[in-house]
């Protein structure tokens, strides 16, 4: 089948297949006192150290509060801290803490509190614990705590608005129940109505301290994978909000829905087994390059993207500072040099590669088969209903997937280094480990730009992953709801999101 004509049928099918879940719409989402938001992933545990970037940082916002908040446009303001010093070397912040706030339990935040927190997330096994190995948090006096990191970090306030300062009560951390029932002092309380695994339903905390936060009475997260059910469920009014791609834009566009769209993502393959420990194969930097020449990017923005985005072989944005427009051009659609390089390194017969599948890749998955298949690489494609737990899960050697592009430290932090939680192998090599161990003696920002460039040029080089393009989020709301995005992440923040009145 031709590449236009399977599209156009997958499309009929996503089509038909809302047409006949519309029938059954279930319950509208209510006044613009609520807001109900489909989400593609859901909370597995409500411990602020298992909270991560991305999809889910939304349902951590809504029951804590973090130290430091991260406006729209990426610049930072108070929150439980009030203001904050950082020393010349990046490598520890003293925070002045908030008086006057109480978990939902009642009992009152402070430097105990706080340093309880965080040593729980340093200690912890949560998905960015890696950020702060060996750190040390101690109190000053009652509303002042010191940080101190092992290594440097230019980036040290990005993480303490996103993930790493999630603060529960001082009474629930470390406690199994805090697991299944966020006690935290954020704008909204977790109602026990919730379904775990399907629906988190959160009412106003009438006795959150700050009210510009606190826009609506009630939200609530349905967990949607399949992207045919949050298309009908936003056309049907099931949901006020969710994220969509360019296959469904047009139908959510034509049923009264507003798009927001913003850049924030790269989509393309993580080659992460680089050391071979899973498949051999990919311990081959002949195969991991072979696998880039083989696919012809261009082809899959016009067909899949509908040309939006725009093709790149980085993961750092061009707005990076390490970002190099000669490296786009370093792996030119050739399955004839794909061959050559798989025979350079004894796989002349090809391999067999595994990864995970979820329903909502086609027609990705048979283009990347298909493109594979021609240079003798088979691959196996193995359902899963937990895509990105099998990703990040260790299993795999190589898996499509949509990863964000944050400020180039952050994305190096993520993807790169030795400890990152998107580095699943924990893989690295001379030229990566002489930039990580160049920047904790200095990172000054000269520096930190200087050795990202040089470890660019080396990831793209020897292939450790294979970028396809960039991806422009298309984020959808009602007429009832309008939210604005968020600087470098997947999906607003909750605190974006605002009523209409309508």
């Amino acid at each position: 089948m031709k590449i236009r004509k399977r599209i156009a049928a997958i499309a009929a099918v996503t089509f038909l297949s809302s047409l006949a879940l519309a029938g059954g719409a279930g319950a509208q989402a209510a006044s613009t006192t609520s807001l109900t938001i489909g989400s593609v992933v859901t909370v597995k545990s409500w411990e602020p150290s298992q909270a991560d970037i991305g999809h889910g940082i939304q349902y951590y916002q809504a029951v804590y509060d973090n130290l430091i908040l991260r406006s729209p446009d990426g610049s930072y303001k108070p929150n439980l801290a009030t203001k904050w010093t950082i020393n010349s070397a990046s490598t520890a912040v003293l925070l002045d803490l908030r008086a006057g706030v109480k978990f939902t339990d009642g009992s009152p935040f402070n430097a105990d509190v706080a340093v309880k927190n965080l040593n729980a997330f340093i200690n912890g096994n949560g998905p960015q614990a890696a950020v702060f190995t060996g750190a040390t948090a101690r109190k000053v006096d009652a509303d002042t705590v010191r940080l101190t990191l092992a290594n440097p970090n230019p980036d040290i306030l990005y993480y303490l608005s996103t993930t790493d300062s999630f603060m529960a009560s001082g009474e629930a951390v470390g406690t199994d129940g805090l697991k299944t029932l966020p006690v935290g002092s954020g704008p909204y309380v977790y109602d026990k109505s919730s379904i775990a695994g399907s629906k988190v339903v959160l009412n106003a905390n009438p006795n959150y301290w700050d009210k510009s936060k606190q826009k609506f009475k009630k939200v609530t997260f349905i967990f949607m994978s399949d992207i045919a059910t949050r298309v009908n469920a936003l056309r049907s009014g099931q949901i006020d909000a969710t994220i969509l791609d360019v296959a469904n834009a047009d139908t959510a566009s034509g049923a009264g829905m507003k798009l927001t769209t913003y850049n924030t993502d790269w989509s393309g393959l993580l080659l992460l087994d680089r050391a071979g420990s899973v498949n051999p194969a990919l311990a081959k930097v002949e195969v991991r390059q072979a696998i880039a020449y083989a696919i012809d990017r261009t082809a899959l923005l016009r067909t899949v993207q509908e040309g939006k985005g725009k093709v790149t072989n980085q993961i750092f944005s061009t707005t990076s500072g390490v970002y190099d427009p000669s490296l786009d051009n370093l792996y030119p659609y050739s399955p004839t040099k794909a061959k050559a390089l798989l025979a350079a390194a004894g796989y002349a017969n090809g391999f067999t590669l595994d990864m995970p599948y979820g329903s909502f890749m086609e027609p990705m998955a048979s283009f990347l088969a298909t493109y594979l298949k021609a240079v003798k690489i088979t691959v196996n494609w193995v359902s899963t209903t937990d895509y990105r737990g099998a990703v990040l899960g260790g299993h795999y050697a190589a898996a499509w997937f949509q990863l964000f592009q944050g400020t180039a430290y952050v994305n190096y932090n993520l993807a790169v280094a030795p400890n990152g939680p998107r580095n699943i192998f924990s893989f690295s090599d001379s030229t990566t480990l002489a930039a990580d161990d160049s920047i904790k003696a200095n990172a000054s920002n000269a520096n930190v730009v200087a050795q990202l460039k040089k470890v660019n040029k080396h990831i793209v080089q020897d292939a450790w992953f294979v970028p396809f393009y960039t991806v422009p989020q298309m984020y959808f709301t009602n007429k009832r709801v309008s939210t604005v995005p968020q600087a470098q992440n997947a999906v607003p923040y909750l605190y974006n999101y605002a009523p209409t009145g309508k």
